[in-house]
């Protein structure tokens, strides 16, 4: 598969890193390089934190998750799975009114669950 990282925690990146190496991960660390990805390549599965500055960042800023979330909504990027994996509470809310087809995903339930795990249930048919 093909997936996007939107996540700027070293931690996390090495976490999807270990638990994805199987698949082509493209990772980005700021809106605008989501953004700009999006743009070039199609994904089967986007990953995407709303705090992108190491601290709870506000939906309306240039660089969070809000901001990757209207992007994908307005210009209608086809993606199998967007999985919200922020665990800010009012990000996750953000982007889950951005876009309503979306999983949320807590980060702490992602390392708890495994990211095979996750993607074998999102591959599945009927999930």
């Amino acid at each position: 598969m093909n997936i996007l990282l939107v996540d700027d925690n070293a931690h996390r990146i090495a976490f999807f890193q270990n638990g994805l190496k199987a698949h082509k991960l493209t990772i980005c660390r700021h809106a605008r390089a989501a953004i700009k990805a999006l743009k070039q390549a199609s994904f089967d599965v986007v990953f995407l934190d709303h705090d992108l500055t190491n601290k709870a960042a506000d939906p309306a800023d240039e660089n969070c998750g809000s901001e990757v979330a209207r992007f994908i909504a307005d210009y209608d990027i086809c993606c199998s799975c967007i999985i919200l994996h922020t665990e800010n509470a009012v990000g996750r809310e953000s982007m889950e009114s951005i876009l309503g087809g979306s999983l949320s995903i807590p980060y702490s339930k992602l390392k708890k669950v495994g990211l095979p795990s996750i993607l074998k249930t999102i591959t599945e048919p009927g999930a």
